[in-house]
């Protein structure tokens, strides 16, 4: 099997933006949604959409016609048919061209088999144009409405098992009332490509794992019938680490596509200067790391122009490091109204910069009223008024992240307002959309009154938010809790084996960065957790 996503996940100007992003993500393939105005007088498209791929080595895993669910092959007008079988024809010639196999026919909406003349006309049309395609060693495949039986018998009137097939949606089948392993099942061998989503109030309107789709028995069932081809996402419009995620949820249901390497470590950069990006480059790499989330004074010389931004970018472009996050930590709740505004300001500057800076996450602290510091507690972080001063900031943030593709990433700590899970929730449920998300730091909830219970409430909850994690952090907390301390990985009483555990086998796209430690000390570490994990 192979993974792939559907183009409008992978935001880029040019194909070539477009397939560097899936390759980043760890895709496999796009699939392409061809229009007809490229099909008719292509503008270079073809061209661009090959050599993103050759570049890249990301292939075309499909072409969609997605225009005909506005009428295709089974309309009663003779003119709409004639169209949309061009449409197939010069689809045919693109797929040649892009070393496409799959060629996905869709009939909905308007274009939805309903009668038996519909059927009838679909059936002639495919018993046309399959010939056509099975020459080339490409598939026309049905996906619509119908249920297996029926897609079967359109299977037997069109005859060209090599030239057709069925793309099998996974959510589909669900909206209208039938069960997706059954289904599957019932085709067999027709199932020629699938679409992973699923299905809540809507096909579709849900990340996978949210709704009612039954991915344990599905991925039982594609495995009973011997399906080995493509499994393309067509999840929701999301930014880059929100669609890695869902990646991750297929992953996790079909290993057959492959797993990433894991773990891989990044660190923060507050120590390094503006002058020191070659050290910096040069350090990370000597300690095996991958990732880095940018911070400090370097975050600072990196937002001053665009000429920041590319001199940064030059120097993770030729090494294999990666921007996991910006750290633009700064407290929200600050009692100062003149600082809270400036700290406001750098926030929205942060997450404007972030994809010239190679990332989509910008990763904060909620901060406290406490006027001596931002670390320190004080009673009015529990009180109404500094809860609503910080809903009034994300109301103005939020926003900005999700006009720039971005995701805001809170880390809660128990000396700061946002300090307990219950909070989180509340946030969740404020905005549900995809652009407000969470730190995995499990270390900075648990006070002095919860080590005792420590392991079973991160269990909880890394249980409960787990698909709201956008970045991991290792480290510790001291036996006096995290409102004293939180030092490195290994230097406190916290049981890191189950939470390592929960990152490898759940969550194993997320970067793992190391903070509160010198860097001489990163190797030890790293071999800590190789050690706890068994991946020596």
């Amino acid at each position: 099997m192979k993974l792939g996503a559907m183009d409008y996940l992978l935001p880029g100007k040019t194909p070539g933006e477009m397939f560097t992003l899936a390759k980043s993500l760890g895709f496999h393939g796009v699939e392409i949604n061809l229009h007809r105005e490229h099909l008719r007088s292509d503008n270079g498209q073809l061209v661009q959409i090959k050599n993103a791929s050759e570049a890249t080595g990301v292939e075309v895993s499909s072409l969609v016609l997605g225009e005909h669910n506005y009428g295709g092959v089974s309309s009663s007008d003779q003119d709409v048919v004639s169209q949309a079988k061009e449409d197939i024809k010069a689809a045919i010639g693109w797929a040649r061209e892009l070393g496409a196999s799959i060629i996905l026919v869709p009939f909905f909406g308007k274009g939805e088999i309903i009668t038996q003349g519909d059927f009838e006309r679909a059936v002639e049309a495919f018993r046309e144009l399959c010939p056509e395609a099975e020459a080339f060693g490409i598939k026309l495949c049905y996906e619509g409405t119908l249920p297996a039986q029926r897609i079967k018998e359109m299977a037997s009137a069109v005859g060209s098992p090599a030239g057709f097939g069925c793309y099998f949606d996974l959510a589909n089948v669900v909206w209208r009332g039938l069960d997706t392993a059954t289904e599957i099942r019932t085709l067999g061998s027709l199932v020629s490509q699938v679409h992973i989503k699923d299905c809540l109030a809507g096909t579709g309107d849900c990340h996978p794992g949210h709704g009612f789709v039954d991915f344990a028995e599905s991925s039982k069932a594609l495995r009973e019938i011997g399906f080995d081809g493509w499994l393309v996402l067509e999840t929701p419009a999301s930014p880059p680490p929100i669609v890695q995620r869902d990646a991750t949820f297929a992953r996790k249901w079909f290993p057959e596509v492959g797993l990433p390497e894991w773990p891989q470590f990044g660190a923060f950069t507050w120590d390094y200067q503006p002058e020191d990006w070659s050290k910096l480059v040069e350090d990370f790499v000597s300690y095996g790391l991958k990732y880095v989330q940018l911070s400090g004074p370097l975050l600072t010389s990196a937002l001053a122009s665009d000429s920041g931004y590319a001199s940064a970018l030059s120097y993770f472009k030729n090494s294999e490091l990666s921007v996991a996050a910006i750290g633009a930590y700064r407290n929200l709740v600050a009692p100062d109204d003149g600082r809270r505004r400036e700290n406001i300001d750098f926030l929205k500057r942060c997450i404007e910069a972030a994809p010239g800076l190679g990332t989509y996450v910008v990763a904060t602290e909620t901060g406290s009223c406490n006027p001596e510091s931002d670390w320190l507690p004080t009673q009015l972080n529990k009180t109404e008024q500094a809860w609503n001063m910080l809903l009034d900031v994300l109301d103005e943030l939020v926003p900005v992240a999700k006009e720039n593709n971005v995701v805001l990433a809170l880390e809660g700590y128990v000396n700061n307002v946002l300090y307990n899970f219950c909070q989180i929730e509340a946030l969740n449920r404020r905005y549900d959309g995809d652009n407000l998300q969470l730190v995995l730091d499990p270390y900075n909830y648990i006070s002095s009154y919860l080590l005792p219970v420590h392991e079973r409430l991160t269990q909880g909850f890394l249980f409960r938010f787990e698909s709201s994690f956008v970045l991991a952090h290792l480290k510790d907390v001291s036996a006096k809790g995290a409102e004293v301390e939180t030092p490195e990985f290994g230097a406190g009483v916290f049981r890191q084996q189950p939470y390592l555990e929960f990152l490898r086998t759940q969550r194993f796209d997320l970067s793992l960065i190391l903070e509160h430690l010198p860097m001489d000390h990163i190797p030890s570490v790293i071999k800590q957790v190789l050690s706890i994990t068994d991946q020596n």
